[in-house]
């Protein structure tokens, strides 16, 4: 029974650390509903080449919250919750938000500017790969927080995500952008201090602890 009570405590502690995440997963599979009803729907909110956007910008958001299908959407929940399950000691409900939108919208953006095709991007994983990327600099930049077992759940799914997400070359220009949008995110807010080490009593639990 205590177990049993442990184990819900540390569901709700989990939940309410990465209640932006969830809500953005949760956004994911509703708009993902509504987008069968429509018929290509990428074709209306979708990132495409900038000489074929006529001035429809707001592309560059909207491109985030759509999936081509459950495996897209499977995946991208996956990679999202591990990845904030790793940072959110670090970056807080705001700040993971922020990285999130400001990296993804930067990398379609950028992604709009080196394609000459009217070819469309769909997808979260410009916002994950942004995140990976602040993860990377929390690592070497504040090692001593991270004292825990490579083989947890969440450091797996990250890097299984990391090294298999490039399905085509368009994943893969989208995924270089946002990591790279991530990382000068991140360095900003190294500079600026708003990325910071956490408190000992808010660092990430090894295996042991956390299982």
């Amino acid at each position: 029974m205590k177990n049993h009570n442990n184990r819900i405590e540390k569901i709700k502690n989990w939940s309410k650390d990465n209640i932006i995440a969830i809500a953005l997963v949760l956004l994911f599979y509703f708009i993902y509903i509504a987008s069968l009803r429509m018929e290509n729907a990428y074709f209306c909110f979708g990132t495409t080449g900038m000489a074929y956007m006529n001035g429809e910008y707001y592309r560059f958001l909207t491109c985030l919250f759509l999936h081509s299908g459950p495996r897209h959407l499977l995946a991208n929940t996956l990679g999202l919750l591990s990845v904030s399950s790793l940072l959110s000691r670090f970056l807080g409900k705001g700040k993971t938000i922020f990285l999130f939108l400001s990296g993804g919208v930067l990398a379609e953006i950028a992604w709009s500017v080196v394609i000459s095709d009217q070819i469309y991007d769909i997808g979260a994983s410009s916002g994950i790969f942004a995140l990976i990327a602040c993860l990377i600099v929390c690592t070497l930049r504040f090692p001593d927080s991270f004292r825990f077992k490579w083989y947890r759940p969440d450091i797996i799914i990250v890097l299984v995500y990391f090294l298999f997400a490039n399905s085509s070359v368009t994943a893969f220009l989208v995924h270089t952008f946002g990591f790279a949008a991530g990382i000068l995110l991140s360095f900003v807010m190294v500079l600026t201090k708003a990325l910071r080490k956490p408190a000992d009593n808010s660092r990430i639990s090894p295996p042991s602890e956390a299982s």
